[in-house]
């Protein structure tokens, strides 16, 4: 008998990261933030700084989809825009004290809700979790490789 299609590993991993994803906007909600802004303070060096074409890669977006969260963290003083001596294209996005402020309380959130996690479902078990994590992400970028060569598994 076939699988329902809520049945699959990546329904699954989707409807997870969704109720996730809620649970984060909520918690975010409550300070005037989002996910989204939270992510992306994540991703910025507390010190040094990152050039937004560095930290849409890790959010999973392209650069120009990152300017709407650039605008908004900018006008709620998070960040400032630093523009490179020798490449003027290139900007660097810098947290403010505000914007580190933020990004700290977006580190306990998350950090709350794994170690409330771990306590509940176990150290061990999300250990293992992540290793399958890890397997499938890995098995999913392979056949990414030679679908993108044209080849077929």
């Amino acid at each position: 008998m076939a699988k329902k299609h809520t049945e699959t590993i990546d329904s699954k991993i989707k409807s997870s990261w969704q109720i996730i994803s809620r649970m984060y906007n909520s918690q975010a909600a409550q300070y005037g933030g989002s996910i989204a802004i939270g992510h992306f303070l994540l991703n910025i060096d507390s010190e040094d700084g990152a050039y937004a074409s560095e930290i849409a890669p890790m959010l999973g977006m392209e650069s120009t989809s990152l300017s709407r969260i650039i605008k908004t963290l900018e006008k709620e003083k998070m960040i400032i825009r630093k523009s490179d001596k020798t490449d003027k294209r290139r900007v660097k996005i810098i947290l403010t004290q505000k914007g580190k402020e933020n990004k700290e309380l977006a580190k306990n959130i998350v950090r709350n809700f794994n170690s409330e996690l771990e306590n509940k479902i176990g150290r061990a078990k999300l250990e293992d979790f992540m290793k399958t994590l890890n397997e499938i992400i890995h098995f999913a970028e392979e056949k990414h490789k030679i679908l993108k060569q044209g080849l077929a598994l």
